[in-house]
């Protein structure tokens, strides 16, 4: 007999958006099914602060999940959570072509020789380990998401300047600078944040 192949898509969910359908206690137990053993950061997170970031409007949360296009079944796959900061970027990590694209969305210190501009920031983004579940879709699918759903948002509002911020990782810079983004700087830690390794943030950013 014939095997068949099940077609399957991402369908994303804002968090907020959950949280009206279901009630906050559902919305906690689908969240807690997360689990990423590879960032605690990730995990913690999205377990017991993404709620309260909705809820203030200072972060928002996009779940991710797997479902076949018959919509029989669906699993939680993994997350990202979106914000925007005022942030700087020094003149000498840009190449000209970019200085100039940076030049009419920001303020730039002669100075200081240094850019101030609002950007969103790709404040979270990881894959839930649990049950096997991060096999269901890859880092670049999640990363996709996240950079196409701020393309979404600039296409509306204006922009093209995105970031994010990771651990100091060889392996996670190699799977950034593939998809076009580029380190810029770092940020110390600030005080609540204890489950990331080291003292600092590498500061990577795109633009589309």
């Amino acid at each position: 007999m014939e095997q068949k192949f099940v077609k399957t898509h991402f369908v994303e969910m804002n968090l907020s958006n959950i949280i009206d359908q279901l009630g906050e206690d559902v919305t906690k137990t689908i969240l807690s099914s997360f689990s990423c053993p590879l960032n605690k950061d990730i995990e913690n997170f999205i377990k017991y602060k993404a709620i309260e970031f909705s809820k203030r409007t200072t972060a928002k949360t996009h779940l991710v999940f797997w479902q076949t296009d018959d919509e029989k079944y669906s699993e939680f796959v993994g997350y990202y959570t979106i914000t925007s900061k005022v942030i700087t970027v020094d003149r000498n990590a840009l190449s000209n072509s970019e200085a100039k694209k940076l030049k009419n969305q920001g303020v730039y210190d002669e100075a200081k020789q240094e850019y101030t501009v609002s950007a969103p920031l790709i404040a979270q983004l990881g894959k839930n380990f649990s049950n096997g579940n991060d096999t269901l879709i890859s880092g670049s699918d999640l990363l996709y998401l996240a950079v196409n759903k701020i393309r979404k948002i600039q296409r509306e509002i204006g922009g093209r300047f995105m970031y994010l911020e990771c651990e100091d990782n060889e392996k996670l810079l190699s799977f950034y600078t593939r998809y076009n983004f580029k380190i810029f700087g770092k940020r110390t830690l600030d005080r609540d944040e204890t489950d990331i390794n080291g003292d600092y943030l590498v500061q990577l950013f795109a633009m589309f």
